[in-house]
């Protein structure tokens, strides 16, 4: 699934992709993920609503946090307010490259509890990714270039020290490859009658090798991540339009309103209904991408 928020820019001869937020667009991001680990800094705007794999975080003008690879992840906010935000999306190959441990990291930057347990890390974290968003308004000279991978390289240092928890793949030897190429046909085909079985039919696959390298690269199985992508996608239509929860459950991949009202229930302890009641005010419906 394509990053849909931002033009992300690839850098020439920098090992990430760039963005910044466009001022003419709206800050909401429909659900996604990337292989590459995300870092994100919101300098200006209001609380933003930021959903990483089915969990809720509010982020505050000032506050940094990580998105971990094949992570699915969404963003809302308000429509009015002055955002300013920028990021970087890491290029895995050569950050697996440089730092083979990294294969393992899952990153906790983000976290009220990292941030108040290692406030010099977080904020040293700041200042690098602030040098390397002043550094890119200009031309990328080799000198830049230079500069740039300098703040990088401290970046992960300061990540790999105090942010990184490692995971445990021993029980499995992780088969990316195949993870990629399977999310990436439930996020293209989420609103279709697939399931794990069918998923692992067509990847010459058992469903338990499947659901182990799921596991093992997203601490999910299968079938978990596909209900985590249906439901994400519902609740962006639930905000986002006034579509019927009916028409809303078929187009996310339900086989029923009563399906969707479980799970969605289950998920963030109101029904789809409720939800939007709740919610929605605080988001403006935009007709034109209806």
């Amino acid at each position: 699934m394509q990053i849909q928020h931002e033009a992300v820019q690839s850098m020439p001869r920098l090992p990430f992709k760039y963005y910044e937020h466009d001022p003419l667009t709206t800050i909401d991001v429909a659900p996604h993920w990337h292989q590459g680990i995300e870092l994100n800094y919101l300098l200006a705007g209001d609380s933003l609503t930021f959903v990483t794999d089915g969990q809720t975080q509010q982020y505050q003008p000032g506050d940094i946090w990580a998105t971990n690879r094949r992570s699915v992840h969404s963003a809302t906010g308000k429509s009015d307010a002055d955002w300013d935000e920028f990021g970087l999306i890491i290029d895995d190959d050569y950050l697996l490259t440089q730092l083979p441990a990294s294969a393992n990291w899952q990153l906790t930057l983000g976290t009220v509890t990292a941030k108040a347990a290692h406030p010099t890390s977080y904020a040293v974290i700041q200042q690098q990714l602030l040098a390397i968003h002043d550094l890119l308004q200009r031309p990328v000279t080799d000198i830049v270039r230079l500069q740039v991978l300098s703040h990088f390289f401290q970046l992960l240092v300061e990540l790999d020290q105090h942010f990184a928890i490692l995971k445990d793949d021993s029980a499995t030897s992780p088969n990316q490859s195949l993870t990629d190429a399977v999310m990436t046909t439930i996020n293209d085909h989420y609103a279709e009658p697939i399931s794990g079985t069918t998923l692992a039919e067509q990847y010459h696959v058992s469903l338990t090798t499947l659901n182990q390298q799921f596991k093992t690269n997203l601490q999910l199985s299968v079938n978990r991540y596909l209900r985590l992508v249906r439901l994400m996608n519902a609740r962006r239509l639930l905000l986002s339009t006034n579509t019927k929860v009916d028409y809303i459950a078929v187009q996310c991949g339900f086989t029923s309103a009563k399906t969707l009202n479980r799970n969605f229930q289950a998920w963030k302890g109101l029904t789809p209904t409720d939800y939007r009641q709740a919610y929605q005010r605080y988001h403006q419906i935009d007709t034109s991408c209806l």
